[in-house]
């Protein structure tokens, strides 16, 4: 498939997890304990050894998604379904010390968050890291979340997106009430700060008040790296208007090309560039020496998983019960408040799809996958998607043990990306957003 191509894409690659024994792919943190070589996924030495990992293949960041509830039913506590996870604010830091390039991205809710705290944190983390840290953000998703936070359930799904545009809005003032110059630090005169260059905000709206100025000086990249993670028509629209990268999911190229499509239209209408937006897909590629091999481990992988953890895993992302649904019916008139644009990427894709048709395949792939076999072949699966569908990279979420998964992603798969001309060799200036803005 190389051979006669005109242009060679720029693929920008994330390392997704989260702070928890597995992200995606259920059961992923079984693993014969002798052969842990960084320990287990509550000990440091086993993040260090993931990021320094990623530095090597010259990843643009390490994502980190998250959740405030989870263990609300058996299957998520008996098999670590996203659960426990643990706060990645608090691992980032240590993990910035350990690397030198590496970005970073956590995951925070503008349901559950105040704009002034949120704004506050992530600056600081912003000088921590050196300016390489970013921001997903989310509205939240489940009932669940809502109950740990004195709420009996969330606000309706349009509704925490009209609360998350005022959130931006707020928190943007916030970071931008110092002047680039404002601190002076004059030892002669005594002078710490240009009091005309730091401004009160006195932000009201209809969901949050906020006096300001924010307490932290203005950082490396004055503000995080903004990414946002919404399907659905409502999350494209505000993706459009805040989001400089957006992770996205689609059933094929032709999808995933009207997904791309679709948003630079809405940001066109919001009055951005729409060229300036990143879109990134979720992947596990799975990679050996041989096909055979890859699949042979890719099939033992997904036949350990029960289907009561995968209906699980589908049921907490789209916010529904299961004792009072049928999951095998067809799930297209469903009112689903969680993961809207998930289940309509399966609808679009199937009318008649049910959620235990869902289950069988949702973040963990099919047997037949085409991005497990031989590094070759793999690479270019993934130039496919990215000439014919659009889109800007891949978050990759592993499948197996998550050292030794980013580690055979590294040394196996990433050479043969980099020879292609499609990965980077080196990191780009020094920021998070130079690295999401140089490709």
């Amino acid at each position: 498939m190389s051979k006669g191509r005109d242009t060679t894409p720029h693929i920008h690659f994330t390392g997704f997890m989260l702070y928890g024994p597995a992200p995606h792919m259920i059961m992923s943190w079984v693993y014969p304990e002798e052969e842990m070589t960084a320990g287990k996924w509550y000990e440091m030495s086993y993040w260090t050894d993931i990021a320094q990992t990623l530095e090597r293949g010259c990843f643009d960041m390490f994502f980190f998604a998250d959740g405030l509830s989870g263990g609300t039913n058996r299957a998520s506590k008996q098999y670590g379904i996203q659960f426990p996870t643990h706060d990645p604010l608090e691992l980032v830091p240590y993990l910035a010390a350990k690397t030198n390039k590496l970005g970073f991205a956590v995951t925070m809710s503008t349901t559950f968050y105040q704009p002034f705290m949120l704004a506050r944190k992530l600056l600081t983390l912003d000088h921590v890291t050196q300016g390489r840290i970013g921001w997903n953000v989310v509205c939240s998703l489940s009932s669940g979340e809502a109950k740990n936070f004195s709420m009996n359930a969330l606000p309706e799904h349009d509704e925490r997106y009209d609360r998350a545009d005022e959130f931006m809005e707020c928190v943007n003032a916030l970071w931008e009430s110092w002047d680039e110059d404002a601190m002076e630090m004059d030892m002669e005169e005594g002078r710490f700060a240009d009091p005309d260059k730091i401004q009160k905000i006195n932000f009201e709206g209809r969901w949050f008040n906020c006096q300001g100025p924010l307490n932290v000086i203005p950082s490396p990249q004055r503000k995080p790296y903004v990414f946002q993670a919404g399907g659905s028509e409502r999350g494209k629209t505000f993706a459009a208007k805040h989001a400089e990268c957006v992770f996205a999911s689609a059933a094929g190229t032709r999808q995933m090309r009207e997904t791309v499509d679709d948003l630079k239209s809405k940001m066109e209408n919001a009055g951005r560039d729409p060229e300036t937006l990143k879109v990134l897909w979720g992947g596990q590629p799975l990679v050996a020496a041989s096909e055979s091999e890859a699949r042979e481990k890719f099939q033992a992988i997904r036949a350990r998983i029960p289907i009561e953890a995968k209906l699980s895993l589908v049921a907490g992302h789209f916010n529904l019960n299961l004792a009072e649904i049928n999951v095998d019916e067809p799930i297209a008139d469903w009112d689903i408040q969680g993961t809207q644009g998930m289940a309509e990427m399966y609808v679009k894709d199937n009318p008649n799809i049910t959620l235990r048709q869902i289950a069988d395949s949702y973040l963990s792939g099919s047997d037949d996958s085409p991005m497990v076999g031989t590094p070759e072949q793999v690479a270019e699966y993934l130039i496919h998607l990215i000439e014919e569908g659009g889109g800007s990279g891949f978050q990759i979420t592993p499948s197996y043990y998550a050292p030794v998964y980013y580690r055979d992603f590294v040394e196996q798969l990433v050479p043969v990306l980099q020879k292609k001309g499609v990965m980077r060799t080196s990191y780009e200036g020094n920021t998070l957003r130079d690295y999401m803005n140089a490709w």
